[in-house]
């Protein structure tokens, strides 16, 4: 038999094809497959690219060779359907359907099949009984010693070759490592909710899933994980960036060491305040935040003669998306809060003496700044500042924490919140 290398890829991808039409695998027929693959002299680089060839989505079994080549291509691909005992009807399917390709009639159909039985008798495949280690000719149908029945062995040997993945939830996909951390992975994965195992290009693979919800229970695995090629996550069946899913993973995990969790979240660990509710919006509330100066300064008052400064929510919440888009599944982040507080936060202020907002003082003018000319009296003497502002600031956090126990009010959350950040001692 003379095939090129490219011959014998897709040879041993029709005889894949056919072992794969009944969704599994058993180990006598990877012992066929590899058999196959010495007898075509093919290398285990043609059989790893016949694997990929095989379990794409729309594989169909194509000929090649001379037309010796083609019968004997069919000979093999019935060979290895049969040595698991039976044929099933989408293998029978398959075998009908090249037949026709290559032109076999019913004839001599059943003479190939007669060659293929022979050469299973000729192999004589041994193998060790699972209930009485004894040693079992695959051509019984019982054990010798102990009775029990061979196919139900030969089952029970069985391999997924494929899963379907959650259209619903979030889903971790890995395959078998020499990675330090993969046993641990393997044992975290049959505690999730759904967990499956198949083999692809003969490599082991395997799936765990959990509900949106239960997204923490999933935390284990990934820290098992880490430094690990194949690997692959999905989140409503759309597979997804690893770090578009779980960027909040070292975030939780500080939180669980934090003295005060709420705190921690509030970014008053950090000596920060933001009133959004999770650090990693990085939007504290203080006077060199810059989304402070998200808008429009216009004059204001019945004479045009204050100055109003009306922020750009639209800017602000796009902010938010952004900064956040990476955590959007951790479950302490309260997104009806956010919300709250968006609906809550003025959409114009006044900046001036005794109120709640300032001037945001600049070094230097920069596009969109207004310049500033401020009286001020301090022990006696008045002196003018004079500065460049692209926006306000808030002059306490006070008001902020006022936007916050109100936007608490109308999600009717805990004000515990409101009390933890009060009595915090920094």
């Amino acid at each position: 038999m003379q095939l090129s290398d490219e011959q014998k890829v897709i040879y041993l991808s029709n005889i894949i094809g056919i072992v794969r039409v009944d969704g599994k695998i058993d180990q006598n027929e990877l012992v066929a497959i590899e058999r196959i693959q010495k007898h075509i002299n093919a290398r285990k680089n043609d059989l790893n690219k016949a694997y990929s060839i095989a379990e794409s989505d729309n594989f169909e079994p194509k000929t090649i060779g001379s037309w010796a080549d083609q019968v004997k291509n069919l000979e093999h691909m019935i060979y290895t359907s049969l040595v698991d005992r039976e044929i099933n009807e989408n293998e029978k399917k398959y075998i009908l359907s090249f037949a026709s390709k290559i032109k076999i009639n019913q004839e001599q159909l059943s003479i190939i099949f007669s060659d293929a039985k022979s050469l299973i008798q000729n192999n004589n495949n041994n193998y060790t009984c699972k209930n009485c280690n004894a040693q079992i000719s695959e051509s019984v149908k019982f054990c010798p010693e102990c009775g029990i029945s061979i196919n139900e062995q030969v089952h029970s040997k069985s391999i997924n070759i494929s899963y379907e993945i959650p259209s619903e939830g979030v889903a971790i996909e890995f395959a078998e490592s020499t990675a330090a951390g993969f046993a641990f992975a393997v044992k975290s994965m049959k505690n999730a909710q759904i967990s499956k195992e198949c083999t692809k290009g003969k490599k082991q693979w395997y799936l765990a899933a959990w509900s949106k919800n239960q997204i923490l229970d999933a935390l284990d695995l990934v820290d098992n994980l880490k430094g690990m090629r194949n690997r692959k996550v999905y989140v409503d069946g759309e597979e997804l960036q690893w770090n578009d899913v779980f960027g909040f993973a070292n975030c939780v995990n500080n939180r669980k060491s934090a003295y005060r969790p709420i705190e921690y979240c509030f970014g008053l660990d950090d000596k920060n305040f933001n009133i959004w509710g999770c650090k990693n919006a990085r939007m504290d509330w203080n006077e060199w935040a810059n989304w402070f100066s998200y808008g429009t300064f216009k004059k204001s008052g019945s004479l045009s003669k204050n100055l109003s400064f009306q922020f750009n929510k639209d800017r602000i919440r796009h902010e938010l998306e952004s900064n956040l888009y990476s955590y959007r599944l951790c479950p302490y982040i309260q997104f009806d809060l956010i919300e709250a507080i968006l609906n809550i936060f003025p959409n114009e202020v006044v900046p001036g003496k005794n109120r709640k907002w300032k001037f945001k003082r600049d070094y230097s003018e920069s596009p969109g700044s207004i310049f500033i000319k401020e009286k001020v009296k301090e022990d006696g003497y008045v002196y003018t500042n004079e500065y460049h502002s692209t926006g306000v600031v808030p002059v306490s956090m006070i008001s902020g924490i006022e936007i916050l126990k109100n936007a608490l009010s109308n999600c009717k959350k805990s004000q515990d919140i409101i009390k933890s950040i009060l009595d915090h001692k920094d």
